[in-house]
């Protein structure tokens, strides 16, 4: 009987030892320091935009336009390739909180954002579903002064932009972890497009006379490295 007491005294020790190592390694370990996320991403424009038949130059917000007012309507065909650099500091296994910079190229055109950043990891595992928020401003890098094949130039104005994703950060090791997101972006902006004039020649191919604000949408996918 004391045999087989102690042998069950001996399994339970064994079983709480090999319990407790494997949490603690599907677990990340509590740290606060300054991290780094390098990333890339790519995400298409999304959505219809309506050309008012007016010069809405003076506008500040963009207009609401009535069926009777519209000009054209054609599609958000823009892609959005990504690359940035976020420097944050992390608080604790959840909260990370920094500053972010990089380049966005469209068709043709293309901005440097600059912005906040707010990110979440929902769960301490080494594998745990995260969000994050981005709120900050889209300067101009440069602009295609040619209207494309809709006669049209894309994304002629900077403006304040922002973007939200939701996806899994994975912990490579204790110093490098992948994240991976789904993401939707959308920046403020002016489109340039003609408006005809009637007993004149038409330039809309090559010139533009009227100039609408406008907030372009986009969705995608983002991959980064944080370290």
């Amino acid at each position: 009987m004391k045999n087989t007491t102690t042998l069950l005294l001996i399994a339970a020790m064994l079983l709480a030892s090999s319990t407790s190592l494997f949490a603690q390694r599907n677990k990340i370990q509590q740290e606060k320091k300054f991290i780094f996320l390098s990333s890339i991403g790519y995400a298409g424009g999304v959505g219809d935009i309506r050309l008012a038949n007016y010069d809405c130059h003076n506008l500040i917000l963009p207009p609401k336009i009535e069926d009777e007012d519209v000009l054209k309507t054609i599609r958000n065909k823009n892609f959005n390739i990504q690359v940035s650099q976020l420097f944050a500091y992390q608080f604790n296994n959840f909260f990370y909180m920094g500053v972010g910079t990089g380049i966005d190229f469209w068709n043709k055109t293309a901005f440097v954002p600059l912005y906040l950043n707010l990110s979440v990891n929902m769960m301490q595992t080494r594998v745990a579903p995260m969000a994050y928020i981005n709120l900050g401003w889209g300067f101009k890098w440069y602009i295609s002064s040619h209207p494309d094949n809709n006669r049209v130039i894309h994304g002629s104005n900077w403006g304040p932009m922002g973007e939200g994703g939701i996806g899994m950060r994975i912990q490579l090791t204790d110093k490098v972890a992948l994240v991976l997101a789904g993401t939707y972006k959308a920046q403020y902006s002016k489109i340039r497009y003609t408006i005809p004039v009637e007993n004149e020649t038409d330039y809309s191919a090559d010139f533009t006379n009227s100039i609408q604000p406008i907030i372009y949408h986009f969705a995608g996918f983002k991959v980064g490295v944080l370290y």
